[in-house]
């Protein structure tokens, strides 16, 4: 799945990451034992909308979190996945319904939980 394209709309700025080296191989590929994690620093002021391209195949169980000073700071993470399969966002162990789409901005709203 890696590296990974985090790139800010809008913006020239694009950092590409890449995790660890599993040194578990079976035969050509990684043995995917050790736990991959991609640090990246972003601008967390609402509105802002970062897209995330894959090289590879995405994982199928993600975890993102965002750490910041601000209880304000939030950010909109638009993954391009390469199939149309069903997914769901589970925040503290409960599934959080759809968010509405928001014809001023032309794209889904805020996730609210």
């Amino acid at each position: 799945m890696q590296p990974i394209i985090f790139a800010a709309e809008g913006t020239e700025e694009a950092n590409t990451m890449n995790a660890y080296m599993d040194h578990v191989w079976d035969g050509f590929y990684t043995g995917q034992v050790r736990l991959s994690r991609f640090p990246v620093i972003v601008h967390a002021t609402r509105g802002t909308v970062y897209d995330v391209t894959f090289t590879g195949t995405p994982a199928q169980n993600m975890t993102w979190k965002l750490v910041g000073e601000e209880s304000s700071a939030g950010v909109m993470i638009r993954i391009a996945y390469p199939s149309a399969l069903s997914r769901a966002l589970l925040i503290n162990g409960k599934i959080i319904e759809y968010n509405q789409w928001d014809s001023k901005l032309n794209q889904y709203g805020e996730i609210k939980f």
